[in-house]
């Protein structure tokens, strides 16, 4: 029980509670709310002294916290720091790691790159989408040597026991999900270079000749298809199902990169576009706003049919574009269809 002059409940069920202390001269307004499935609860000042506006205050609050731990957060929030630290202490008394080693190792690697990325931020609001951020950071922050793919894959295995830490305490409920760097770049052997700078020279000349046809809305969206494809890695059934919220532009040294949040058959991840590709991806949203006489919606697909239904597929248009070439120079060149 709170012990207070003053006391409403405000819903009648306990959930969010305003009080003002004893002894005060000029007391504010106090709440303590409580969010099912979540452990313990939270206290704050509202900061005011008028009641209807710290109910107001109050009932926002509420709403907020009660969908912040519907997504998995907690109204017990610490810090990554505060975290570290409680996380740090422990390990004193953890014994060896999985593989037989020490703690001491793993605590090191986190103080010198992990801790000041995620230091400051709640340990409950991160997710896929920081650890793809820190990945660009750490290429770009470095005392002496450019970190490889297979050193920031080590940073990874060094951050998720703090999380897991964390979710034994309450502060989360699950550790979140990342796609950690490929460890080697992969390629798929599908074109050569020689055969690529074909495809994309060629590829101008085909959209320009569709101007005037039917299809030249088609040829247009199937080029800038093909290129973010190829500059991205995407795979083609993430781009298919990719949508305009999905997108979002980040700061790094010396300008900015456009991410995209994907999801495929090998689930959902986060891929960043090539420094400059994003021009594709403007001149489609240029030619959404032409057709719709206004922004894009949201959640409508980036890929899409002038009605803004789903394109199934692309082949029928690489197709065209391989036999137009083959049409265009009789003797061939590159033979583009063998390849796609």
């Amino acid at each position: 029980m709170v012990d207070t002059e003053q006391r409403v409940d405000l819903r009648g069920d306990g959930r969010i509670i305003l009080y003002k202390r004893e002894g005060l001269k000029n007391p504010l307004w106090q709440v303590r709310i409580r969010v099912p499935n979540s452990k313990g609860y939270k206290v704050v000042s509202t900061k005011m002294a008028d009641q209807r506006s710290a109910e107001r205050f109050s009932m926002d609050l509420y709403d907020e916290l009660f969908i912040h731990v519907k997504q998995g957060g907690s109204i017990k929030t610490k810090t990554f720091r505060q975290v570290f630290d409680e996380w740090e202490q422990a390990t004193k008394t953890m014994g060896q790691t999985r593989q037989g080693g020490k703690w001491d190792a793993t605590v090191e690697r986190v103080k010198k790159t992990g801790l000041e990325f995620f230091g400051h931020k709640r340990i409950d609001t991160i997710n896929a989408v920081d650890f793809s951020d820190y990945w660009i950071w750490r290429k770009e922050h470095f005392p002496r040597k450019k970190p490889s793919n297979a050193t920031l894959r080590r940073e990874r295995t060094s951050l998720l026991p703090i999380f897991k830490f964390a979710v034994s305490r309450g502060y989360i409920t699950t550790v979140p999900i990342t796609e950690p760097p490929k460890a080697k770049l992969e390629r798929r052997p599908t074109f050569t270079l020689d055969e690529w700078k074909t495809i994309y020279t060629v590829a101008r000349e085909w959209v320009e000749e569709g101007k005037i046809k039917a299809t030249g809305r088609d040829r247009f969206v199937s080029q800038q298809y093909f290129l973010i494809l190829a500059n991205t890695g995407m795979r083609v059934g993430e781009l298919r199902n990719l949508r305009w919220m999905d997108l979002r532009t980040v700061k790094v040294d010396g300008g900015s990169r456009l991410i995209g949040y994907v999801s495929g058959k090998t689930g959902s991840r986060e891929v960043v576009f090539q420094e400059g590709s994003d021009v594709y991806i403007k001149r489609l949203f240029d030619l959404r706003v032409k057709e719709l006489k206004d922004k894009p919606p949201s959640d409508g697909l980036v890929i899409c049919h002038r009605d803004g239904s789903s394109i199934s597929t692309m082949k029928r248009s690489f197709q065209s574009l391989c036999q137009w070439r083959t049409q265009t120079v009789p003797d061939g060149g590159v033979k583009l269809y063998q390849s796609g």
